[in-house]
């Protein structure tokens, strides 16, 4: 597939500015998902073109901080927020959405005055990079980016039979939702009006329409910033440190991660498991743990300030990632560059990031298979320090190859120059 487009009258002169709206909901330094998305992409864009960032207004502070201490000349901020009675939505049941849409009706508002002001050259959606949720921005009629988007992923049915009944429904309407995209007209248009959309998964590929299919590219929307003078602490002739962490919700699969500790380690008195993170989902966990009697081999510690996990990951041997839908997962890369071999399943965004040089990846069939597997992959690495090594060492690599920030910006340095037929070292 070639993004290449023959599209003469977006040529500019020599003397012209490459002048780039970005739409970025959630645009925040120092945090990872969304927030770091949406800055960290606008900064790499800003390296190569002047860059107009739309966001939420409750963004400024935390923004304008962290732009006194690395000052970027061409990146500007534009903030919006809808009136604050409206705030009040995002405190109600699914209100995030409502409010999510009411922002966007008005972020294009704000859009298309700055347009005639500027006359941006392309505008770019970033956050929320969700292929269901509406954008407006396609409208303005000028050459549009879509994503990196997901949302596709879906958690396999046959997971679910545990579930609580609210966590049931919540799957049963995104299944809805996703399978209604094929009849949203507005869904269907964003995807016609995009010069190239950028999608995080294979299953979220699949959502798009066929005959859109020859301008979609898949690339993880997630980078990392290495961490090079971080020590690590760990010693392979010791005992044996299980690492999980996430939010603790029904999709996240750390019971399928207890239950496959169980099985393999029950009985090892030299491996152990830490889970870091709270959520919905804990007393659960807490019920299979004792269910399991393994409450004396695995420690729940809660949510824990960045650089303690960073500790953690140091100090432990294995990095299990259970998660059933996952797009991107900056945890992944973090458990990469301190030289943790990963295990996690084969779905989603980890089945992207993952190869068998530096993880082990596990098909999700039935959750007695995945316990087993899950189970089988864990012992591997427990009784090998030799290949737990070789496979963090190997992790590190690819990190530094393939998912650093810089990486990204050079990525989608190359979608502008395509999508603009024009090479950007032609712009001054």
């Amino acid at each position: 597939m070639t993004l290449n487009k023959n599209h003469e009258n977006l040529r500019r002169s020599v003397s012209h500015k490459l002048k780039v709206l970005v739409s970025a909901y959630a645009c925040e330094p120092h945090k990872g998902s969304e927030p770091g998305v949406g800055l960290n992409w606008a900064k790499q864009i800003a390296k190569f073109a002047e860059v107009w960032v739309i966001t939420r207004a409750n963004n400024r502070d935390s923004i304008e901080k962290d732009l006194e201490k690395e000052p970027i000349s061409n990146l500007h901020f534009v903030y919006y927020d809808p009136p604050k009675w409206l705030t009040s939505w995002k405190k109600r049941t699914r209100g995030l959405y409502i409010f999510y849409l009411l922002w966007q009706i008005g972020a294009y508002k704000v859009a298309k005055r700055l347009h005639r002001k500027i006359n941006f050259d392309a505008v770019h959606h970033l956050t929320f990079g969700n292929i269901w949720l509406p954008t407006f921005m396609p409208f303005l009629d000028i050459p549009f980016i879509w994503g990196p988007i997901g949302g596709g992923e879906q958690v396999p049915k046959v997971f679910r039979n545990s579930y609580s009944i609210t966590s049931k429904i919540q799957e049963r309407l995104r299944d809805i939702i996703l399978f209604s995209l094929r009849m949203n007209l507005f869904f269907i248009s964003t995807c016609r009006l995009s010069r190239i959309i950028l999608v995080r998964t294979e299953e979220t590929l699949q959502k798009i329409p066929d005959r859109y299919r020859d301008k979609t590219v898949k690339i993880i929307e997630t980078g990392i910033a290495l961490y090079k003078d971080r020590p690590i602490e760990r010693s392979e002739n010791k005992d044996v440190i299980i690492l999980s962490v996430g939010r603790l919700i029904h999709l996240k699969g750390f019971d399928l991660a207890i239950r496959a500790f169980a099985k393999a380690c029950r009985d090892r008195d030299n491996v152990r498991m830490i889970i870091i993170g709270e959520g919905p989902d804990k007393n659960r966990l807490l019920k299979i743990v004792n269910q399991e009697k393994i409450s004396h081999k695995i420690f729940f510690k809660g949510n824990i300030p960045h650089d303690d996990v960073l500790d953690e990951m140091s100090r432990s041997s294995i990095f299990l990632f259970p998660s059933l839908k996952e797009g991107g997962a900056w945890v992944l890369y973090e458990a990469m560059v301190s030289s943790l071999p990963v295990i996690c399943l084969d779905i989603g965004g980890p089945k992207e990031i993952i190869t068998n040089q530096f993880g082990i990846k596990v098909k999700p069939i039935t959750p007695e298979q995945t316990i087993n597997d899950l189970a089988e992959a864990l012992l591997k690495l427990a009784n090998d320090p030799a290949l737990r090594i070789k496979m963090g060492q190997a992790g590190r690599k690819r990190v530094q190859e393939y998912y650093t920030w810089e990486k990204k910006g050079e990525f989608i340095k190359k979608v502008y120059e395509e999508v603009l037929n024009k090479k950007l070292s032609g712009y001054s």
